[in-house]
């Protein structure tokens, strides 16, 4: 199926925080939060071009345990979700998604500035309502400094998602 109909398959319905998400494609030189200057430098071959739903930076602090947001999608997707390498732990609902042997970089608003690391976990979802959860560990949250500093140097997760090939 065509990129642009993929694009089309896949739509934003609630975004818990009501700050405003968006659907691109996931490439270099593309902005990765609604809120932040931050682009991509480097993507995987393999995930170039799939959609990409650009998150808020400022959602970081939302808990494991509480819905981020809900995207529907007309077909079976496979949904990649990009973590921070900088968490010292990953939320309790991710650990159902495969981590992949792939990366994405991306540079920070100033392009002196050190790159941001971020690992790939995929799931393949149904079509339907897909439900997507908060970006921060209790673990985390229960640490003062963290909540307190605002998450400061700690990032918000991106979304990719690719229609499943119907053979």
């Amino acid at each position: 199926m065509g990129e642009e109909n993929n694009m089309n398959s896949i739509e934003i319905v609630k975004v818990e925080s009501g700050r405003e998400y968006s659907i691109g494609k996931l490439l270099p030189n593309e902005l990765q939060y609604m809120d932040r200057d931050y682009i991509f430098n480097y993507i995987p071959e393999e995930l170039k071009g799939f959609v990409h739903i650009r998150t808020c930076g400022n959602d970081k602090l939302i808990p494991e345990n509480e819905p981020c947001f809900t995207m529907k999608a007309e077909h079976d997707v496979d949904v990649y979700i990009l973590y921070p390498d900088k968490q010292p732990v990953i939320p309790k609902w991710l650990e159902s998604f495969e981590r992949l042997r792939m990366n994405v970089t991306r540079v920070d608003s100033r392009s002196d500035n050190l790159k941001g690391y971020f690992t790939i976990f995929k799931k393949r979802f149904p079509a339907g309502l897909i439900t997507l959860y908060g970006n921060s560990p209790l673990e985390m949250l229960a640490q003062d400094w963290y909540v307190k500093s605002g998450g400061i140097n700690y990032c918000m997760y991106s979304v990719a998602a690719k229609e499943v090939d119907v053979e």
